[in-house]
């Protein structure tokens, strides 16, 4: 979109005159999948967010508003402004919110401190009232969904290493093992009818923003809504953003104050999360595994890095720590990984 449409677009949505508003483009980070734009209008820095995925125009935009509407009270998320839905074919949804001053947090090693802090904030997410709210995205699916995707993954992976690399053969069988391991966990999880709160669904440190005065807030809530809470702990725990950042020991700083509360009233709260932390490293080595494919038939494997770390490396880390379940330490599985390949070294 260009920047004068983008101006107008503002302009016609904040009741101020095009002539007080300036906008440009703000850099892409490597994850992001949406256009970001400053915009500084009237002494006000604002973010405006332009939604390029068509199949989220209808939802995302509206969930991302709302939540920063539902947040606006707790000052832990940017505040809103304005909701643009498209009326031509020629602009995008767009969400207009306020600059959070701050520093992202992104590949940062947090302190105990700062994790109890982050837990403090996840509470307050929690604790907002349920009535009206939408499913989070991925909530609703079905765990029969899940193992059949992952299993149909696996069953293109194994294809594409049988013809294009047969050394990946070890990794193939250790992820089918592992994969059948968990159909128990997933109908365990299944069975139960937990109560769901308002969640992130987007848990990636790069989210976490360092405020000048010392508190952490949370930007990007497209993903956001009801969903299992132990379900967003484990992917909190498991995202490739930061699941290197942090030991599981170290992890307690955020979960011994996080569970004291939450735990009160979901008495299973923490068997879910265990659970969940037996699959999501398996969702996680898939979603790698996907996009190794992909960088293979396009020849860009070479240096392939996955959030500062080699993609060989990431891909065994979630391996061992599928193999070491339902044991969070799992020093001894990386050293019995060390000789297995996913991809060619290139």
């Amino acid at each position: 979109m260009t920047n004068d449409l983008m101006t107008t677009l503002i302009a016609g949505a904040t009741g101020l005159s095009p002539d007080t508003i300036e906008v440009s483009l703000r850099s892409s980070l490597a994850h992001q999948s949406n256009r970001l734009y400053d915009v500084w209008a009237g002494g006000r820095h604002l973010i405006a967010k332009e939604f390029l995925k068509p199949n989220e125009w209808r939802d995302a935009p509206l969930h991302e508003f709302h939540a920063l509407e539902l947040l606006a009270p707790l000052d832990i998320a940017p505040q809103p402004v304005a909701h643009v839905q498209p009326h031509s074919a020629a602009h995008r949804p767009i969400v207009v919110y306020e600059f959070m001053e701050g520093e992202a947090w992104d590949r940062h090693r947090p302190t105990s401190t700062e994790l109890t802090q982050l837990a403090e904030v996840w509470l307050k997410m929690n604790a907002i009232s349920t009535d009206g709210l939408w499913m989070s995205r991925g909530q609703s699916r079905p765990f029969d969904d899940i193992e059949a995707s992952f299993h149909a993954d696996l069953k293109d992976y194994a294809d594409w290493v049988e013809s294009a690399f047969p050394a990946g053969r070890r990794a193939v069988d250790l992820c089918f093992t592992v994969l059948e391991s968990r159909h128990s966990a997933m109908r365990e999880l299944s069975d139960q009818e937990p109560a769901l709160c308002f969640c992130r669904a987007d848990p990636r440190f790069a989210n976490v923003i360092l405020r000048p005065d010392g508190r952490l807030g949370l930007v990007d809530w497209e993903d956001s809504g009801l969903r299992d809470p132990a379900r967003d702990l484990a992917d909190l725990m498991t995202h490739p953003n930061q699941e290197d950042l942090i030991s599981p020991k170290a992890w307690k700083a955020f979960l011994r104050p996080y569970l004291a509360v939450r735990g009160q009233a979901d008495r299973h709260l923490k068997r879910r999360v265990d659970l969940y932390l037996a699959i999501f490293p398996i969702f996680w080595m898939v979603t790698l595994i996907r996009h190794g494919i992909r960088l293979a038939h396009e020849g860009r494997l070479k240096g392939w890095m996955e959030h500062g770390l080699p993609a060989g490396e990431k891909l065994r880390r979630y391996l061992a720590r599928c193999l070491a379940w339902p044991e969070a330490q799992f020093a001894r599985q990386m050293k019995t990984l060390s000789r297995v390949a996913f991809f060619p070294s290139v």
